[in-house]
């Protein structure tokens, strides 16, 4: 418990510059701080008089407001939906609708042109290299061209007999190479052997590591010994590691990374290139490339291998501006994510591989993007269409780019006959009454003053053994002056004490609480109230009863998590708030259970012991909290088969990447996802976005209803700069954008239906039985993808993954 308060307590100062509807400032806030007097001991004489009020009698806040703006939406989009209806049939015309498809059809008639000149500029560089190389013609020798020959993927990764040009390197040791890995090689030999570099982009879990060691192990066997280079993220550097020592240990292998400075380094990759005669492999994290890109620009590298590739997808960040400076031969990226549609994104990712063809972005922006021609028009009906033809010919003509030279391969069809099997569960867990007033209060933009009085509430009534009792009927006397402009009364002893209290344990956390995202509100609200202020002095205080209180989601997770534990089940929990990783280590110490922990904070030592531990056969660990964007990518759990994510990233991507930590190569047994909601909250809207390809189609057409909500589930770019609360000159835009959300938040909060299909109206929020057992059951049975769903109130099957065809 004291290692989770201090953790706690190293938090960032994130300080508010806009205080003004709390009046604590008025004080020095030094003042009492550091007093060395004697602890304050608190004694109120009014204890005894018998007239104490109920501090929970505002609990209940009116909804006279949120009904109102609910109202003024219900009928703005009743309004905008007669206009459409009334205005529509008279908008435009057929004439119309002729001349602006046609010109969509030049537009993509021009980037097909654009396409097959660089598809054309690419087999005419395979097939020239070969005659630069001075190879004789006689030898049979496999073209990029031939790998997309293919018309059947799932067809040819069936044929087990395939008759590949390259068998497994004999320098790759201690494994099999499975027959779609071996034609990953295949084609990563392949375009070594036709200059051109390439994006290999299978699914998580496929072994993208691997194929690149086998590759590596190749060349090294051609006598093409090195340097080569790897860059990763410091959190998979040692996977790396691993890896080499453990499937290619003749291969000479140095860890380029050290704190104690670039001297060190320096000296250590010297040492290492003098014993092996500039040969073998460096592996590095993005952080020491740029702090010793001079180092690294003195040598000439054979291959550069970039891991979670996706990471340079911004031509202007630091890290690509100084990958692109590195002298190699050879480039290759890494990446589990699919790549996105985003021009500028996909142009830079282009330019890295093939710097010689995508060379000019003004170009390729020029061929590519639609937005800036004159096609749409006053019809949203015409405009529908428009855009759903800009993006199906835009999506085929980027792929004819992108496929000779990227190789994506996915589980569900690769590993169908030999990956356990998976399924994933939508839990809906409902507010408690505090986390509902809390996020009424922040719909409302009324959080920070929600926020002041419970702190204020929960301290002076939580910690009465360390600073003495008080009535309620004093401390309400005591927010009410704090909310006040008036002046303390000198007279008052007791007040002075409790605002003597108040500079030293509240108003400092409060400070260090920044609430000027209303997104990131939200999120913490529907997770626990405890983000926004913990009130023990001593944490050992704090019980299992009174954490439960704070939030749903744990109320949940105490019905669901020590049961798998009980069966033996070893439990991955993800949640996006390191703040919230503390609640969970606390939730985990007060239900006995053994945890290990990995957040964005902890040095890679320390983060490769505990997956050690947890994954040791005889590890004493059951649980493992991760902080999901530190903990997603590159490190293997398969010790686990259960997976609870308690909160959605925003991007569908994190989640399935934090999934296949243990739905992966090595896991033996079946896996179940837990996906945590609030269902009607924001947690809604962020779900949209992933049950937008999967099984809920009514969440998504729900959201048509709500156009600010629909935009925020389609482009998280929306939410970035709609709700970032910075100045500047869209700040009044901003405003108003924010005022819209949260007027349909509030609609959305209220609603009477879930369009997941969960119970309404009043709810405990416990499993039923035949629920729980549902969420336990590991049988064979439980993941038949064709059998029966039943309607539970409180859990919904999101998607079944059986190892049978």
């Amino acid at each position: 418990m004291v290692a989770t308060r201090s953790t706690r307590s190293s938090r960032p100062n994130y300080r508010e510059k806009q205080e003004s509807d709390l009046k604590a400032d008025v004080w020095d806030s030094d003042s009492s701080s550091d007093s060395d007097d004697e602890p304050v001991w608190l004694k109120d004489g009014s204890l005894s008089d018998g007239q104490d009020v109920n501090l929970s009698s505002d609990e209940e806040e009116e909804d006279g407001e949120l009904n109102d703006l609910i109202d003024a939406n219900v009928a703005r989009l009743k309004d905008s939906k007669d206009r459409e209806k009334s205005g529509e049939p008279e908008s435009v015309d057929d004439a119309t609708i002729s001349l602006k498809l046609n010109k969509l059809q030049e537009f993509v008639q021009q980037s097909q042109v654009y396409s097959g000149i660089i598809a054309e500029t690419l087999l005419n560089n395979s097939q020239k290299r070969p005659e630069a190389d001075g190879e004789a013609p006689t030898k049979k020798r496999k073209t990029i061209t031939d790998f997309f020959g293919k018309k059947d993927s799932k067809q040819l990764l069936s044929n087990v007999e395939q008759q590949f040009t390259h068998q497994q390197p004999s320098l790759l040791r201690g494994c099999q190479l499975k027959s779609y890995q071996l034609e990953g090689v295949n084609w990563l030999i392949t375009l070594y052997e036709n200059g051109l570099n390439g994006i290999l982009a299978d699914e998580m879990g496929l072994g993208k590591t691997l194929q690149s060691i086998a590759l590596l192990a190749f060349i090294t066997e051609m006598d093409t010994k090195g340097p080569f280079l790897i860059a990763a993220p410091l959190s998979t550097v040692d996977t790396w590691i691993g890896e080499f020592a453990r499937f290619a240990p003749d291969i000479d292998v140095l860890k380029h990374y050290d704190t104690q400075g670039q001297q060190k380094r320096a000296s250590k990759i010297k040492s290492f290139f003098k014993r092996t005669k500039g040969e073998g492999v460096v592996i590095t994290s993005y952080e020491m490339i740029i702090r010793d890109i001079d180092l690294i620009l003195s040598y000439h590298w054979k291959f550069l291998i970039v891991d979670e590739g996706h990471r340079i997808k911004n031509i202007n960040c630091k890290l690509i501006q100084e990958l692109k400076r590195i002298n190699t031969s050879n480039r290759l990226l890494l990446t589990g994510t699919p790549l996105q549609n985003n021009l500028a994104e996909l142009w830079s990712l282009l330019n890295f591989i093939l710097p010689d063809i995508f060379a000019d972005f003004e170009i390729f922006h020029k061929w590519f993007d639609f937005g800036d021609i004159e096609l749409q028009s006053s019809s949203q009906g015409l405009n529908k269409l428009i855009n759903e033809e800009l993006e199906k010919n835009l999506i085929s003509n980027l792929h004819t780019i992108l496929k000779p030279f990227l190789l994506r391969r996915l589980k569900s069809v690769v590993l169908a006959n030999t990956l356990p099997p998976k399924r994933e569960y939508l839990i809906n867990c409902q507010l408690t009454p505090l986390q509902r007033k809390f996020y009424k209060g922040a719909l409302n933009n009324k959080l920070k003053q929600t926020v002041f009085k419970r702190a204020i509430k929960d301290f002076f009534t939580l910690n009465q053994d360390h600073i003495g009792q008080v009535s309620n009927k004093t401390i309400r006397k005591f927010m009410e002056w704090k909310a006040s402009d008036r002046e303390i009364d000198i007279e008052d002893k007791l007040l002075l004490q409790m605002e003597q209290l108040y500079r030293e344990h509240i108003h400092r956390a409060l400070l260090n609480k920044s609430l000027l995202n209303s997104m990131v509100q939200l999120r913490q609200v529907v997770d626990s109230t405890l983000l926004f202020f913990f009130p023990f002095i001593d944490p050992s205080q704090l019980t299992l009863d009174l954490l439960l209180e704070t939030s749903g989601k744990l109320q949940m997770l105490q019905q669901l998590v020590p049961p798998l534990i009980q069966k033996k089940h070893k439990v991955l929990i993800f949640t996006q708030f390191v703040t919230m990783l503390d609640l969970l280590e606390d939730w985990c110490e007060l239900n006995s259970i053994s945890a290990c922990r990995i957040d964005g904070s902890m040095d890679n030592e320390t983060r490769q012991g505990q997956i050690d531990q947890f994954n040791a056969s005889k590890g004493s660990y059951d649980a493992f909290l991760i902080s999901t964007r530190a903990g997603g990518l590159g490190i293997n759990l398969t010790a686990a088969d259960s997976v609870v994510l308690f909160d959605s990233d925003w991007n569908p991507q994190v989640d399935l990447q934090a999934m296949d930590r243990t739905h992966r190569i090595g896991q033996t047994k079946p896996v179940v996802i837990y996906r945590f909601c609030c269902d009607n909250t924001v947690e809604h809207v962020i779900l949209t976005r992933a049950a937008s390809k999967r099984r809920l189609e009514k969440m998504v057409i729900q959201m048509g209803k709500f156009s600010n909500l629909k935009r925020l589930a389609g482009n998280e770019q929306s939410f970035i700069s709609g709700m970032s609360g910075t100045g500047g000159r869209g700040q009044r835009h901003q405003v108003s954008s924010n005022k819209e959300l949260m007027n349909e938040l509030s609609q959305l909060l209220l609603s009477g239906e879930s369009s997941i299909g969960f119970s309404r109206g009043l709810d405990d929020g416990k499993l039923t039985t035949a629920e729980l057992n549902e969420l336990l059951d590991r049988s064979p049975k439980s993941f038949k993808s064709e059998r029966a769903e039943a309607q539970w109130p409180h859990i919904r099957l999101f998607e079944t993954t059986n190892s049978e065809q």
